[in-house]
């Protein structure tokens, strides 16, 4: 199954198609940027980054036993 995807990713950079970042770090499955990396206008690009601001809180701290 991986080496499909590895696959299709090599023919989309072949084809001259440019990948979202959030698809090359593999936080999502293949997508293709749709803004030319213009992050700052997308808004997919916006969600992805409230949703892990506000989902990717610290944990609390564990005392240590004494």
């Amino acid at each position: 199954m991986k080496t499909t995807k590895r696959i299709k990713k090599n023919q989309e950079k072949k084809a001259g198609v440019q990948m979202c970042i959030w698809s090359e770090a593999g936080v999502v499955s293949s997508r293709s940027c749709t803004r030319r990396l213009d992050c700052a206008r997308c808004l997919f690009d916006q969600n992805m980054t409230d949703f892990f601001a506000y989902n990717l809180t610290p944990l609390p701290a564990v005392p240590h036993a004494a």
